[in-house]
């Protein structure tokens, strides 16, 4: 099995790119936040952001690890390794709907506290 190195390279960029937005979300919460005296909703897109950065070694480490071997992997071996790659994915798809947790729990929290 091969990874689709173009795709690949398309995804982690735009996961980076997503986490460099995220951030600059959190920051631009935590200076609005001082304009009506409130603290710590900021968070939550820095969290989000982690989430995404753990997400992105997860996937290229699947993509390292497992898609090679998955490749030349004998009978007695493909079991296991198709197993090992879709816990990874399972563990990647937890972070993926974590960070998009975060962060419209940090959007909804920012909201609720300017509409006051």
């Amino acid at each position: 099995m091969r990874a689709d190195i173009p795709a690949e390279i398309l995804f982690i960029a735009a996961l980076l790119l997503t986490i460099v937005a995220l951030v600059f979300y959190g920051l631009i919460i935590k200076r609005l936040l001082v304009l009506i005296k409130r603290k710590g909703i900021w968070i939550f897109p820095i969290i989000a952001a982690a989430f995404l950065l753990v997400l992105a070694i997860f996937h290229v480490y699947r993509m390292l690890f497992y898609f090679p071997l998955l490749g030349t992997a004998g009978p007695a071996d493909l079991f296991d390794l198709i197993i090992g790659s879709l816990s990874l994915s399972r563990i990647e798809s937890y972070l993926l709907l974590g960070s998009g947790l975060f962060s419209l729990i940090g959007g909804v929290l920012y909201y609720a506290a300017s509409s006051k």
